[in-house]
């Protein structure tokens, strides 16, 4: 868990709900706490728990939770369980957030740290998202992880916006999976002793639920990927998973893109991940644009490896039967810079007028801005602009040994589509 989250509290009123005075979806005149029940029955779990596509008459939602204190190295301390239900107007998380708030909260030192999971049988609706947003951002101790049966309404306008800001408050958010209902079925239901047995096509329905969840959230990065992926460092730097064990990661060939049109239209961004046996991520890029037929656009793309030379060839003919669009790349690392046929390809790119360059500070913050994080600030790993001094210096000598110099400085003054920031 991050130790400090900036998150959205200017925009959101109440920032906390739990913090607030005024409650106006409190079930009673009293203002009383929500109080949850302790296990559903098994009718209850089956029929709304169910992960259909379409789940008919399913009105009711149902929120399970764990609340663990977190303590050190060691493993959490279990402190409360239990399941809320929909009370009148009131959704099962502001329920869960004012029962918190007073139950727990109010009784403990704000220096504890909490994990709190959610098993929920219908996803944050859009107008939940921002009270459980602001909660994270109001309360920096704690973690939450959110497993959903079912999406509620994905399609709804602004939903994705949402449960991206969601994420990039620090939520994990989910699909369940068969491992979820079972331990759902284990803690929260009145099982008589009998093992959960799956219903059927659980695990088809899970994939479908879930690709319309990884669809919603394929614009963001998490934290550590973006810090491990797109570091700029010439050796890779072990992570310490435990004391004493060091773990080195593999460097992996990311591309995020951000489509900006000339009339205004509000911008288009994802990214894409070169998969061992698949289409590298440029192919992918290439073969997504080809197919939305576009014409006077901006296309920015960041890499963590400049492109391979067969990439290469393939971004730098796009460009030449697209000259109404312009494309920037701005790469992270030089994937094998020392080769003549990978200088070869950077070398195409230039002379189709792809503009290419090193990211520096004010790219990879605003690749953390558009991919990671908009709400928290980017903060540089460890000799980032030393680094990228270098790994630039090495990019101007590839320039200047093929002469290129010169017509990369004309493509820099030439403005075709729209024009550049």
């Amino acid at each position: 868990m991050q130790p400090q989250r900036l998150g959205p509290r200017a925009e959101m009123e109440p920032v906390c709900p739990g913090c607030s005075r005024h409650r106006p979806d409190s079930p009673t005149s009293a203002c009383r706490s929500p109080k949850p029940i302790e296990k559903l029955s098994q009718g209850a779990f089956c029929f709304h728990f169910n992960n259909l596509h379409y789940a008919k008459d399913r009105k009711d939602a149902f929120l399970c939770y764990e609340v663990n204190r977190k303590n050190g190295c060691d493993s959490p301390v279990p402190l409360y369980q239990g399941v809320f239900k929909k009370e009148g107007q009131m959704h099962t998380e502001l329920c869960f957030i004012y029962w918190f708030h007073e139950q727990v909260l109010k009784g403990l030192s704000p220096r504890e740290e909490f994990k709190i999971t959610w098993y929920m049988s219908w996803s944050p609706c859009i107008k939940c998202t921002d009270p459980v947003t602001g909660f994270l951002a109001k309360h920096p101790n704690l973690s939450l992880a959110i497993f959903s049966s079912r999406l509620y309404y994905p399609k709804t306008p602004n939903y994705d916006k949402k449960l991206r800001r969601l994420v990039q408050e620090g939520a994990q958010v989910a699909i369940m999976d068969l491992p979820e209902f079972k331990k759902c079925w284990n803690k929260f239901v009145y099982n008589d002793g009998q093992p959960f047995r799956p219903w059927k096509r659980l695990c088809e329905n899970f994939r479908f639920q879930n690709s319309d969840l990884q669809e919603i959230l394929s614009s963001l990065l998490r934290d550590e990927v973006f810090s491990l992926q797109f570091n700029n460092s010439h050796w890779v730097q072990p992570i310490q998973h435990q004391p004493g064990q060091l773990h080195y990661y593999r460097r992996k060939s990311y591309l995020c893109y951000q489509l900006e049109w000339s009339n205004g239209q509000e911008s288009l961004k994802g990214y894409l991940l070169s998969k061992k046996g698949k289409p590298h991520a440029e192919i992918l890029f290439l073969d997504k644009i080809r197919f939305m037929k576009l014409s006077q656009v901006r296309i920015t793309c960041y890499f963590t490896w400049s492109p391979c030379p067969n990439c290469a060839r393939q971004l730098a003919a796009f460009k030449k039967n697209h000259p109404d669009i312009i494309l920037r790349i701005y790469t992270s690392r030089l994937y094998f810079y020392w080769r003549k046929k990978f200088q070869k390809g950077l070398c195409s790119l230039w002379r189709s007028g792809i503009q290419v360059d090193v990211m520096d500070l004010p790219q990879f913050t605003d690749c953390w801005t558009n991919f990671v994080s908009p709400q928290r600030p980017f903060i540089p790993w460890n000799k980032l602009e030393k680094n990228s001094w270098r790994i630039k210096r090495r990019l101007r000598k590839i320039k200047e040994s093929w002469g290129l110099q010169d017509l990369v400085n004309d493509f820099k003054n030439l403005h075709l589509g729209p024009p550049l920031p």
